[in-house]
């Protein structure tokens, strides 16, 4: 049976561009909620269906099984959501939940889900704001069978070569969470490597330049370094940026887990101590991080309190 449509809670961020992909890609009818009415108005401009509340959302959706994904903030919105679905959908309907849940909340769905004969899958979805013209890399974790009745979702979505099941249920996510710190390990490097061409020997080297003949061919060419190109581009040399850089949680749940289970994790955890460090010093290096969450996904930064003084 092939999947005609699904229901879709969240329009945020990522949420607002992975249904407009959905839409754009023009197989699967998309039904959309979210508790800002003007969003959800204007994507029913973009050709998605309306739905009043998260009720009337799964009352909308005709085909069976029902497929709801949610892409709300990981934590209590999530939990509350999931709940409310648990609730309203039937045996067999199936929730995806494309937040950055931890993985042990989302094993525990799984599992509650399961008690009601409703299916699961938990989706790592990587990218940032970057993804919403070339598709999101996604991680899934569940049942073989869901995930390929899923899989035309997915494909509408995501970017070719980058979708995969990659275990069972929570296996998304745990994933995805491992991506994140070792992100942390990698970004770390690049400031500290920024910090040095900057403070270094040599004072008067030209970053700017430097960041674009590294993204030319070079090993540390990457996705991230294309997003220190397009910071230093903007202000090389980041007056007005504070050196606080937040963590999301997947760092800690990743160290956590890697002490758990005896499993050596230098880098990246010395990565998350310096994002907490970051809140008590300045350095280059961490206004760089800052920069950087900022460009791939639209995290805020704080102003120079240094330079406001």
């Amino acid at each position: 049976m092939s999947i005609k449509e699904i229901g879709f809670i969240g329009l945020g961020r990522m949420g607002w561009n992975m249904v407009a992909r959905i839409l754009s890609a023009k197989t699967i009818r998309v039904h959309v909620w979210d508790r800002d009415a003007e969003k959800v108005n204007e994507m029913a401009g973009k050709g998605a269906l309306v739905a009043l509340n998260r009720e009337h959302l799964v009352r909308q959706l005709k085909t069976h099984p029902r497929v709801v994904w949610m892409m709300l903030p990981a934590g209590e919105a999530t939990e509350e959501t999931f709940q409310g679905l648990l609730a309203l959908l039937e045996k067999d309907d199936i929730i995806i939940d494309g937040a950055n849940s931890n993985w042990q909340d989302s094993v525990r769905r799984y599992q509650e889900a399961s008690r009601q004969g409703i299916h699961m899958l938990d989706v790592g979805v990587s990218g940032g704001i970057i993804a919403a013209e070339s598709g999101y890399p996604m991680m899934v974790g569940g049942e073989e069978a869901v995930y390929g009745y899923c899989l035309p979702i997915f494909e509408s979505v995501g970017l070719p070569g980058g979708i995969g099941l990659v275990g069972d249920g929570g296996s998304g996510h745990y994933v995805k969470m491992v991506h994140n710190a070792i992100e942390y390990g990698m970004m770390q490097a690049i400031g500290e490597g920024f910090d040095l061409l900057r403070n270094g020997s040599k004072k008067d080297l030209d970053v700017k330049k430097v960041a674009h003949i590294w993204n030319h061919g070079t090993v540390v060419s990457s996705f991230l370094m294309e997003m220190v190109e397009r910071a230093l581009k903007a202000d090389s040399t980041l007056a007005g940026v504070a050196p606080w850089v937040e963590d999301s949680g997947e760092g800690r749940w990743c160290v956590h887990d890697a002490i758990s289970n005896g499993v050596p994790f230098v880098s990246n955890t010395y990565a998350l101590n310096a994002r907490f460090q970051s809140r008590e010093t300045d350095s280059f290096a961490l206004k760089l991080l800052a920069c950087l969450r900022k460009e791939f996904g639209g995290h805020g930064v704080k102003s120079d309190y240094t330079s406001n003084a």
